[in-house]
């Protein structure tokens, strides 16, 4: 009987063994590890809403960023006088359509867009900020780690704040899933439902 219960007790402590190893959870990546995967993440969709705030309106709307490289499609619907507008851009050039009207410009001065649709929005940034990373475009100014997740906290580019309030795992990358960004008297609330990364 005494070879039985030992012979329990090993096939107990293997099988505990197993089950700790499959369930191991990946150690979670440094600083430096994670934004060289955001740097490599190029191609993404994130989905969700977006409330503006600025001396003169206060609006919302739902969006969908589709960023392919340098090229942003953005689509936003909802209240915000916006009526599906959509967005379209190389980081160089602007094209607008809000219902039957249709823009086009030049993005590369610092107050094009504002000058011409009314967002005071640094969009050459945005990709990388939404990512949780900042833009290669201005000098970082400021910015804090979250010193359990080592993930962006707070960030401070061409005096934009960046403060990222949750994240969330998405294919196997942490991203922000609420943020919100200010400058002035403009400030901005991104809350983000779903990332696609087309990572397995």
């Amino acid at each position: 009987m005494l070879w039985r219960h030992t012979l329990l007790l090993v096939v107990v402590v293997t099988l505990s063994a197993c089950a700790n190893q499959n369930t191991r959870t990946p150690a979670p990546l440094n600083w430096s590890q994670h934004s060289a995967r955001l740097q490599q993440l190029e191609n993404w969709t994130a989905s969700g809403k977006m409330a503006l705030r600025t001396a003169q309106q206060s609006e919302s709307a739902t969006l969908q960023w589709q960023q392919q490289a340098h090229n942003t499609h953005l689509n936003l619907s909802g209240p915000m006088g916006l009526n599906a507008t959509t967005v379209d851009s190389d980081g160089r050039h602007m094209s607008v359509h809000r219902g039957e009207e249709h823009s086009e410009f030049d993005v590369s001065t610092p107050d094009a867009i504002l000058r011409n649709v009314g967002w005071d929005l640094p969009l050459q940034a945005l990709p990388y900020w939404l990512k949780g990373m900042p833009s290669p475009a201005y000098p970082v100014q400021t910015h804090v780690l979250d010193s359990e997740r080592d993930l962006l906290r707070t960030l401070q580019q061409d005096d934009w704040t960046i403060d990222y309030q949750a994240y969330k795992e998405f294919q196997g990358l942490s991203l922000p899933t609420r943020l919100k960004i200010q400058r002035g008297g403009t400030a901005v609330k991104i809350i983000i439902r779903d990332w696609q990364t087309g990572n397995s």
